[in-house]
């Protein structure tokens, strides 16, 4: 299970609940347990977990074991690198100080992204069809398990990634073994095509535990083939800027939405026919910038600042030439996806379930009753009530009939305490007339 809860962490808030975008968790026991076969990696409820009780898989100590076993390891490193390591101001020491963890090769995944933009951007000007972005691996389990209709319009090409670790393999030897870093967790499962993937924050971990620092480090450039534009791939539009795609608002035909709330939206609106004609660039976070990998409380623009200037520097250097000698070389790497359904929605399109009970239970009874509040974590009161039904919530997770009941408690309790004070007084009387006689 690649998220996971602590479960002597957690304070049962239902925050999690609330920012998880496939509702792949389940209160049980006043506990918060993630479900692994609804859960599309995202990572966002440990972005949001303010007790830590959410956390993700360290693949750490298989990267050490990898590194001890095998001579040639590669690393690839997510054009986001910027976004966490602000203190290095040379990309080549931080360059330096991955190569002395062992690593002989060192790469960037930005060459990849430079032909996944070109592959797409080829893509959109056959104009067969209307495709949506499948370069982040949360977006397409996403599809494929809650908008399984939607699955053929996934665009049929690898991630970054793949492409590079293909190219990596190409050029130096297919029995190379191949370690992802970058700000995403959902790596961690996404492709038999590497070995491991660390995020930014496990790769920081290695640096202290090995005392590598920017101090001891030998500075060194990037093993090519040199990415171009693709540096700038993380950031949002960063796929139909590195394929320089025109996606102006009225000569354009490409929406881009980003985040756990305006990508759902986008997809059920695609799904219900009401945007058409189109494609899509979606993103579960706020650009590959705001990760789950990277470190925490970074802020969102100065992350995009930062990789917008190494882009800019980068493209200043560039040898545009050699640049574009290397995408012709590789122009014949198969970079091509087949992506399937598998639909884990709560309720099918064909099911009909009723929940007319459980929200009678918790006083829900007209239209009125319905608040719609959100606190429970679920959007509607009816939503909340089939995830009851499912099993995969409590009715005490909604907030105004636990208080409401609370204050019937209270009252039943003062009335309580009334009778036990008149029966007392009562007692009392009694026992003085016995006195008397």
């Amino acid at each position: 299970m690649l998220v996971y809860t602590i479960k002597e962490l957690c304070r049962t808030c239902y925050t999690c609940v609330r920012e998880c975008p496939a509702k792949a968790i389940r209160i049980a026991g006043g506990q918060a347990e993630v479900i692994a076969d609804r859960c599309i990696a995202c990572g966002n409820c440990t972005k949001v977990c303010s007790q830590g009780a959410k956390v993700f898989l360290k693949t750490t100590d298989r990267v050490e074991t990898l590194l001890r076993k095998n001579d040639r390891t590669a690393a690839i490193v997510a054009p986001s690198f910027p976004a966490e390591f602000s203190e290095i101001s040379d990309h080549r020491i931080l360059v330096g100080m991955i190569r002395a963890l062992g690593f002989s090769i060192v790469a960037e995944v930005s060459f990849g992204a430079d032909l996944v933009a070109q592959r797409f951007r080829k893509l959109i000007e056959e104009g067969n069809k209307y495709y949506i972005t499948s370069d982040c691996p949360s977006i397409v389990n996403y599809v494929r398990y809650y908008h399984p209709s939607l699955v053929d319009r996934l665009a049929p090409i690898v991630s970054p990634m793949v492409a590079a670790s293909k190219v990596i393999r190409r050029k130096y030897g297919s029995d190379l073994k191949v370690v992802f870093i970058g700000p995403c967790i959902a790596k961690k499962a996404e492709n038999s095509e590497i070995d491991e993937a660390i995020t930014f924050v496990e790769l920081r971990e290695l640096f202290e535990q090995k005392g590598i620092n920017q101090e001891n480090a030998v500075p060194s450039d990037f093993d090519p083939p040199e990415g171009g534009r693709g540096a700038i791939f993380p950031v949002t539009r960063g796929l139909l800027q590195t394929a320089d795609i025109d996606d102006d608002a009225v000569n354009g035909n490409i929406i881009a939405a980003e985040g756990r709330i305006d990508f759902q939206s986008a997809l059920k609106e695609l799904e219900a026919g009401l945007v058409q004609d189109c494609h899509m660039e979606l993103l579960c976070c706020e650009g590959c910038i705001m990760g789950p990998g990277l470190s925490k409380k970074g802020s969102q623009y100065n992350r995009r600042s930062l990789v917008a200037g190494y882009a800019r520097k980068k493209m200043m250097k560039l040898d545009r030439q050699e640049w574009l000698r290397n995408l012709e070389d590789f122009s014949s790497l198969d970079l091509s996806a087949k992506f399937y359904p598998e639909d884990h929605r709560v309720i099918s399109a064909e099911e009909e379930i009723d929940v007319s009970d459980i929200l009678a239970s918790m006083g829900k009874i007209t239209e009125k009753d319905h608040l719609n509040c959100g606190a429970c974590g679920y959007e509607t009161c009816v939503e909340h009530a089939i995830a009851i039904k499912k099993g995969l919530a409590e009715s005490e997770m909604c907030l105004p009939w636990t208080i409401e009941k609370l204050h019937k408690s209270v009252k039943e309790l003062e009335l309580s305490n009334e009778k036990l004070s008149t029966m007392r007084q009562a007692l009392k009387q009694s026992e003085k007339l016995a006195h008397m006689g």
